[in-house]
C-alpha cells in the first residue's frame, strides 16, 4: 500500500481526508488489477497448453490444425502481454530492436477477425524491414485496437487498409497527438471506410473511457491504450476524418538507432 505518511500536509482537514482516501483507492485498486491480471494469467497457462495437445494430434497442413495454431499464438501474445501487466517495472526485459514488418505480418489472422464479415482488409507492408526499438507485443496491441475500432465502426462492410513505411521529417511539426522532431520515422497508418468521427469528438476519443458506442459494450479503452503506447514509443500521432468518407490514424514511430540491425 501506499505510504500515507508521504502525502504532503493540507490545512484543510478534510482535504487532508481526501487525500489519503484517494491514495487507499489508488493502492486498493492496483492490488485488486494484480490479482486480476494474475488470475487471468493463470486462466491462459491450460488453454495454451490444450492448444499445443490438439496441435499435435492434428494432421500437419489441415486446416483444424491452422486454426489451432492460431489460438496458441494469440494466447502466447495473451500471456506476453498480461506479464507486461504484472511486471510494470522489469525494465528492458523484452524490449529489443524488432521488424516491424514482421510483427504485422504476423497477426494479419487474427486482424481478419477484428472487421465485419463483409468488410476485407488490404495490407500495404515493404519488402523489406522496418526496425523498431520496443517491444513487437506493444506494436500489434496498437494494430490490433485501431482493427478493432475501425471494424466496429464499418457495420455495413467496408475495407480497412493498413500501410507502413518510413518518412524523414525535416521541421518540427505538430499533431493531432504529439509534436514531431526532426529525424527518420516508421509511418503507420490504419484507414476505414466508415461513415467517420464527428468533429465534435474528435479532440475527445483518446479519452480514457470515451465511447460513442456505450450500448453495444465498447468500453472506450482502445484508443487510450493507442496512444499510450505510441507516447511511450515517443511518437505522435496524427487523425483524419471526413464525415461519410472514412477515417485515418497515422502513427510515427521512431525507427531503431542500431545500425547492425538497420544493415
Amino acid at each position: 500500500m501506499k505510504n500515507i505518511s508521504s502525502i504532503p500536509h493540507f490545512s484543510s482537514k478534510r482535504a487532508q481526508a481526501d487525500i489519503m482516501a484517494a491514495a487507499e483507492a489508488f493502492a486498493d485498486g492496483h492490488v485488486l488489477a494484480g490479482l486480476l491480471v494474475h488470475e487471468f494469467n493463470n486462466l491462459l497457462t491450460p488453454i495454451i497448453g490444450y492448444a499445443e495437445l490438439a496441435e499435435n494430434a492434428l494432421r500437419s497442413g489441415s486446416s483444424s490444425r491452422m486454426y489451432v495454431e492460431r489460438i496458441r499464438d494469440a494466447g502466447d501474445r495473451a500471456k506476453r502481454a498480461v506479464e507486461r501487466i504484472l511486471m510494470p517495472d522489469m525494465g528492458d526485459e523484452g524490449f529489443s530492436s524488432f521488424d516491424a514488418v514482421a510483427a504485422i505480418r504476423e497477426i494479419l489472422p487474427d486482424l481478419e477477425l477484428c472487421i465485419p464479415s463483409s468488410g476485407r482488409i488490404q495490407t500495404n507492408l515493404p519488402n523489406r524491414a522496418v526496425w523498431l526499438d520496443g517491444r513487437e507485443i506493444t506494436l500489434q496491441q496498437v494494430v490490433i485496437n485501431l482493427c478493432k475500432n475501425a471494424g466496429e465502426a464499418m457495420k455495413a462492410g467496408g475495407t480497412v487498409t493498413i500501410n507502413l513505411d518510413n518518412c524523414e521529417q525535416i521541421s518540427t511539426r505538430n499533431l493531432s497527438r504529439g509534436r514531431l522532431e526532426p529525424g527518420e520515422y516508421a509511418r503507420l497508418s490504419v484507414s476505414d471506410t466508415g461513415p467517420g468521427i464527428s468533429p465534435s469528438f474528435l479532440e475527445s476519443i483518446f479519452d480514457p473511457f470515451f465511447t460513442t458506442r456505450s450500448r453495444e459494450g465498447g468500453s472506450g479503452l482502445g484508443l487510450a491504450l493507442v496512444q499510450r503506447a505510441v507516447g511511450s514509443w515517443g511518437g505522435a500521432i496524427d487523425v483524419h476524418s471526413s464525415l461519410g468518407k472514412g477515417t485515418t490514424f497515422e502513427l510515427f514511430l521512431p525507427c531503431s538507432t542500431c545500425p547492425a540491425r538497420r544493415s
